[in-house]
């Protein structure tokens, strides 16, 4: 069959097109790496490297917590430094949370959060969470991983804990000084879970201390790592209203992932020589 100039115009128009399209589909899959099967919520955000998703309740009460969750700016943003900051505010009579979910599974390895600062002293009745979250696998308690600074609603009581769920009575409880900077690690291996804390030493952010905080556990089976993302949150425990009626802000300077190899050692950094 043969083709006059109009038609050939005609065909060559459609097929750029197709050709636009996939293009731009394809490099927005490249830039933000959305896996099969992942689920968005709200807006996304870069934060040290990655692209997160951040949780919008739409007005509704949603967990942890029966909580309202924000994608406000004025809940979530990255500021010119590339901090993440993290507000817990009060807007139309009503108290709304920030939380931001990675979009991608990474896998075994270190999992590294850097408090720049955080608004002192901590309410009793606010909970920020560091943790791993699988939405899909309520069999195995959606392999959750959790740091969390809370004093849980008491007056009087520890501030932090490491736990695996469902193991809450087996939490390794333990305080943070919120005054200094500090850098939280949990590490993901198939047998063994790990955490540890330390304080930053130096005002340029290079130098920390020792382990003020470290802890491990051996999951009842097998971690097995494969729809769980990394997250951050802040919630309120049990209430409608922190106890002191006051806004806060979590402020995190940087997150950083550390792959395992097969044989559970750190693979060296991409630059390494």
């Amino acid at each position: 069959m043969k083709l006059n100039k109009k038609e050939i115009f005609i065909l060559l128009g459609v097929l750029s097109l197709f050709i636009y399209s996939f293009t731009m589909d394809l490099n927005e899959q490249n830039t933000i790496e959305i896996k099969s099967g992942s689920k968005t919520i709200g807006d996304t955000i870069q934060f040290s490297g990655y692209y997160w998703t951040v949780k919008e309740s739409n007005g509704k009460h949603t967990g942890p917590g029966s909580n309202y969750f924000s994608s406000s700016k004025e809940n979530v943003y990255v500021d010119a430094e590339g901090k993440l900051h993290l507000r817990l505010t009060f807007r139309n009579d009503k108290w709304y949370c920030p939380e931001v979910r990675m979009i991608n599974n990474l896998g075994y390895g270190k999992y590294i959060f850097e408090i720049d600062s955080l608004v002192t002293p901590l309410d009793k009745d606010i909970v920020v969470g560091l943790f791993m979250y699988d939405r899909e696998d309520s069999v195995n308690f959606h392999k959750e991983v959790d740091i969390e600074f809370s004093q849980w609603g008491k007056d009087n009581s520890l501030n932090s804990q490491y736990v695996m769920q469902p193991k809450e009575d087996e939490a390794y409880r333990f305080n943070t000084d919120f005054t200094k900077k500090s850098k939280h690690t949990i590490e993901i291996r198939k047998k063994k879970i790990g955490f540890k804390s330390t304080y930053q030493m130096d005002s340029d952010g290079g130098c920390f201390s020792k382990n003020f905080s470290h802890w491990k556990i051996k999951p009842n089976k097998e971690y097995k790592s494969l729809n769980e993302r990394v997250s951050i949150n802040v919630w309120l425990y049990r209430m409608s209203e922190p106890s002191n009626l006051k806004e806060f802000e979590i402020v995190i300077a940087k997150f950083e992932f550390k792959p395992f190899n097969f044989a559970g050692i750190l693979n060296p950094a991409p630059n390494a020589k």
